[in-house]
């Protein structure tokens, strides 16, 4: 009969942690005869989803790119000057959004909180174990001019398109060029096929249409923005503190 190390070994050469730990941790105390077979496998199996689930959602966070992966949506500040609705974050924070293909516009002055916000946005996504991606708007039209020189734009499209929750910061600070407005237009194309976006802003929307050339693909992306998406405006004192 194998002995204990060889199937803790056994199972970390399966790529089975969340075992090899349970078994090993059960093994070296008093409680390991109390239990029966089924309950111990039992105890093993639950040990492996929540150890897998753990690395998914660390794989999550790595990939997404967030400025704040310690932002929660639990440590928001209510108070009243700020303007925030909490029953509307406790409806966000179940990621209902997502699963409906919903937007979220995060709008309001610098400093404010709206990065905050839609990282604590972004975490609680990523802890549901959904692909999310974080980005400046600045660095977003980065990456795809720099991709659309190399001649493989059309990837990006993709994948921007397809991850699950997509978080622009920062959103149309600067007028856009043709090709930008290209860009976006072909991405929330992608995504208004049920995919869900976070935008922050410090400009209303009815503003936006100027900075996307007020032409008919700024027609086209804002009603892909703005048609089924909630609306958080922050308002009050920046939250910035000068050191």
């Amino acid at each position: 009969m194998a002995s204990i190390d060889e199937i803790v070994n056994k199972f970390r050469e399966l790529k089975m942690p969340g075992m090899a730990d349970h078994i090993s941790q059960l093994y070296s105390t008093d409680e390991f005869s109390k239990y029966s077979t089924l309950e111990i496998i039992e105890q093993l199996i639950d040990q492996e989803q929540v150890s897998r689930k753990n690395h998914t959602i660390e794989r999550r966070l790595r990939q997404a790119g967030l400025t704040d992966s310690q932002a929660r949506l639990e440590a928001i500040d209510y108070r009243a000057e700020r303007n925030i609705n909490q029953a509307l974050i406790d409806q966000l924070k179940t990621n209902e959004y997502i699963i409906d293909g919903r937007n979220v516009l995060i709008l309001g002055a610098t400093g404010c909180g709206k990065t905050f916000l839609a990282n604590a946005l972004a975490v609680n996504a990523c802890e549901d174990t959904y692909r999310v991606k974080y980005f400046r708007m600045i660095e977003l039209l980065s990456n795809l001019s720099t991709a659309r020189i190399e001649g493989n734009v059309g990837r990006l499209y993709k994948q921007y398109g397809n991850v699950s929750l997509l978080v622009i910061d920062d959103f149309l600070l600067t007028d856009t060029t043709p090709n930008e407005q290209k860009d976006l237009m072909e991405i929330f194309e992608y995504r208004g096929r049920g995919k869900s976006t976070v935008l922050c802003s410090q400009l209303s929307p009815e503003e936006w249409h100027s900075k996307l050339g007020a032409s008919h693909i700024a027609d086209a992306i804002l009603d892909r923005i703005t048609n089924n998406s909630y609306t958080i405006e922050l308002k009050g004192d920046s939250l910035r503190r000068k050191v």
